[in-house]
């Protein structure tokens, strides 16, 4: 496997401390192992607290910090809102659609785009701070370890660039597109893609520790709990692999075949995810048994989300025929819906009380379920 090096000593790892690190959904998925679980609670019945006309569709998610609601669209602009309020505090223009969710971090937001930039602005202004420029359409939501910020491309690459100034650091060259965002595990990044290869690999060096054969296209993002791997395939499975043995524990195959685009939620006992077959689906971690099963009218490509609310532990999520909803993960009972009335293929975050997304119509929404002031 080709791997390209740009990295001239091994980095010293530095506990980084940021304002933005408090927010508690800064990233896609909202933590470095894109499990999908909100630490708060939803004390309160969830409510329309307002909502933003972007004026272009929508499919990334959300990064949320404590003052502002950071997103992009696929009419090139890059939006920054309060987020109380929902007003808008700063745009900024890109090269390419947007499809790729932000990561907050250290004052800085990160982004692609997929004429193939990929962007660091500063937080509190939009302006540019640095733009780094590679082959292909980056649908790659960024994550981070050490000093560097991770993505994958569509030219088949993952890129470790600099936070600071965008250096490349190295470039590790996988043989297809890589769609989803990468997995961050103690030193490895964890990356699967259309080559239908799980992938560990060495963060400080950017050598390859070792793959897992998945022989199924993956459009998803792998979720990593208690030394697992968690990923959905575009051919119906679904996959628990153990770090340590370096093999696939169980898989799951629907009997409906239906392709899944979106990545897994991750609690203590149970692994949740949609289906393009308008499922979404509840299996047991331990095992992959499956534990319910709940339908929409339209296709899942929504990443669930799973918070405490007043109902219990809830998994919320989006669904190509408009609607949000909220299911309990015991049982897969519905205790939330409400109708947008455009496609919801991004994903939810949720931070402080709240739910923030965005739709095809281009329309942000925020939920509150708390008592706001």
């Amino acid at each position: 496997m080709k791997r390209i090096s740009y990295f001239p000593m091994y980095i010293i790892f530095v506990l980084l401390v940021s304002s933005s690190l408090t927010a508690e959904w800064p990233q896609f998925r909202g933590n470095t192992a894109q499990t999908g679980v909100a630490s708060d609670k939803l004390l309160k019945s969830l409510k329309l607290l307002w909502s933003y006309d972007t004026g272009a569709e929508i499919g990334s998610t959300p990064a949320l910090t404590n003052t502002s609601v950071h997103i992009g669209t696929e009419g090139k602009k890059f939006l920054s809102l309060d987020i109380l309020t929902g007003k808008k505090k700063w745009e900024f223009f890109s090269k390419g659609e947007i499809s790729s969710s932000a990561l907050v971090l250290e004052g800085k937001v990160f982004f692609g785009d997929e004429m193939g930039y990929f962007y660091a602005l500063d937080e509190v202004t939009g302006k540019e701070i640095w733009r780094f420029e590679e082959k292909d359409k980056i649908i790659s939501s960024p994550n981070y370890a050490l000093n560097g910020v991770l993505f994958g491309s569509y030219d088949g690459s993952l890129y470790f660039l600099d936070r600071k100034n965008g250096k490349l650091l190295w470039k590790f060259e996988t043989e297809s597109p890589v769609h989803g965002s990468p997995a961050v595990f103690e030193n490895s990044v964890i990356i699967a893609g259309c080559d239908g290869n799980l992938r560990f690999i060495d963060i400080p060096s950017g050598k390859e520790e070792f793959n897992i054969s998945l022989e199924s296209n993956i459009a998803s993002s792998p979720a990593v709990s208690g030394g697992q791997v968690f990923i959905s395939s575009l051919t119906g499975k679904f996959f628990s692999a153990d770090i340590k043995d370096r093999k696939i524990i169980w898989n799951y195959f629907n009997k409906e075949n239906d392709q899944c685009s979106s990545s897994p939620a991750v609690t203590k006992e149970r692994v949740i995810f949609g289906t393009r077959g308008n499922f979404l689906r509840c299996l047991n971690k331990e095992n992959g048994k499956l534990l319910w099963t709940f339908t929409a009218k339209e296709g899942i490509d929504s990443s669930p989300v799973v918070v405490e609310s007043k109902e219990g532990e809830t998994v919320y999520f989006g669904s190509s025929d408009g609607k949000m909803y909220g299911v309990k993960t015991a049982d897969g009972k519905k205790v939330f819906e409400y109708d947008t009335g455009s496609a919801i293929t991004g994903s939810l975050s949720v931070s402080d009380g709240r739910i923030v997304f965005g739709t095809s119509g281009g329309i942000v929404y925020c939920f509150s379920g708390k008592k706001e002031k």
